[in-house]
């Protein structure tokens, strides 16, 4: 198994809606990116896809203001620095459906990846609750709802491979995926997404600000469960708008 960290551009936003602070105007990177998994036999594996090309049509005023596209580089690009297409992924996981890691998957219509799109079951259903409702926020309808695309859901923590397991976790939004990557060379991984934004929310305990989260307590709950699958599996932590971890992860050639 060889894992990139692809780096995807950065929003640039206020620092209390990723980590609770009391200085509400302080500024913080928060970059976008996806993982590259090939996997010997799994395939080509995309966990995310990072941002819309579109992202200036199709997020809301509201959303561009909170979260600025300070930099974008799509997911066709940065696949391309590695010598694979669109064409060439066998599989996508999205560890949850908000615009900046699913905004991508317009790159992959009518590629074999589209119909072969692995999330959970209740961020799925969440998210079209969501924007029937008229409720979207980071859900953005025609990001995900997209010609060709089949989801296929899990409700319950899975191993895709002995090094590769899925695990489902109740924060950000309901059913964000983790990942557990076990490598020859860096040891065990535990891929947060955005239930822990950043290492200081991880080493300082602290939840983000603002409304992202409807109430501190799931933070804590999950963060409970990071910190003691961290214990389990003896692992190092990739956190999901991390900009400086993401940036040296993404300039090391390969994490096996």
């Amino acid at each position: 198994m060889k894992i990139n960290v692809l780096y995807l551009g950065r929003l640039d936003c206020k620092k209390f809606h990723l980590i609770e602070c009391r200085d509400e105007q302080t500024d913080i990177l928060s970059p976008v990116s996806a993982i590259l998994i090939q996997h010997p036999d799994l395939g080509n594996i995309l966990y995310d896809t990072g941002n819309s090309p579109l992202y200036h049509k199709a997020y809301s005023e509201e959303m561009l203001r909170t979260y600025p596209v300070g930099e974008f580089i799509s997911i066709e690009s940065a696949l391309s620095e590695y010598g694979l297409s669109v064409d060439d992924i066998d599989m996508i996981i999205l560890s949850h459906l908000h615009f900046d890691h699913a905004g991508g998957l317009c790159y992959f219509k009518g590629t074999k990846a589209i119909k072969n799109i692995i999330v959970s079951e209740t961020e799925l259903k969440n998210a079209y609750w969501k924007v029937m409702t008229n409720q979207g926020g980071a859900y953005i309808k025609e990001l995900f709802d997209i010609k060709g695309a089949v989801y296929k859901t899990i409700a319950q923590d899975t191993d895709l491979a002995p090094d590769l397991q899925l695990f489902i976790q109740n924060s950000h939004t309901p059913g964000v995926l983790g990942l557990v990557l076990s490598t020859q060379t860096k040891g065990n991984i535990i891929v947060t997404s955005d239930t822990v934004y950043t290492r200081e929310n991880f080493n300082s305990e602290l939840p983000p600000g603002g409304k992202i989260n409807k109430t501190k307590k799931e933070f804590y709950d999950n963060l409970k469960l990071i910190q003691e699958k961290s214990k389990t599996y003896n692992a190092e932590l990739l956190f999901g708008h991390d900009y400086e971890q993401i940036v040296e992860w993404a300039g090391a050639k390969e994490i096996f």
